[in-house]
């Protein structure tokens, strides 16, 4: 997928996710794939830079749901925009203190300090293809799925 920024490409993202292709009808079933432009809405670097925001999506799925159809799927894409916007006021709320080892409870934890198995981890090459495929796509591209995003983090913090 090739991410264009600003506004009229995230319109044009939305338009096809929701329109043009039907996606969002299936988006429950097809959300943690990790390869290719159609498993997932890809809204995450629009947003990110306010080319498009939660509640346009929000209100343009309602319509979906009103012309189209109102399922499982329309509910997800949805509960998951508030999930995002819960954790950036949590972030916001909190400031550094989420990207202190203890995190904002300050609970102790004995991280590894081996740099060659961050680096390892950083690179793509800790041996765990899952992970390797998942953080080498993001050095090439910039993109990583939401389960992508989920299993290498918890790679680097529980392995």
């Amino acid at each position: 997928l090739d991410f264009r920024g600003g506004e009229t490409a995230a319109l044009e993202r939305l338009r096809y996710y929701l329109w043009e292709s039907d996606l969002l009808s299936t988006y429950f079933e097809t959300r943690n794939g990790m390869v290719g432009g159609d498993y997932s809405t890809k809204f995450s670097p629009w947003l990110a830079h306010g080319s498009l925001s939660p509640r346009m999506i929000y209100h343009e799925i309602k319509r979906y749901e009103a012309q189209r159809v109102e399922n499982k799927s329309t509910y997800w894409v949805i509960f998951e925009l508030i999930w995002r916007d819960f954790f950036r006021f949590f972030c916001e709320k909190q400031g550094s203190k989420v990207f202190l080892p203890g995190g904002t409870v300050g609970k102790s934890v004995d991280w590894s300090r081996d740099e060659a198995d961050l680096r390892a981890w950083k690179e793509g090459r800790t041996g765990i293809p899952l992970v390797d495929a998942n953080m080498r796509e993001m050095l090439h591209t910039g993109f990583m799925s939401n389960r992508g995003r989920q299993n290498v983090a918890s790679f680097l913090a529980l392995d």
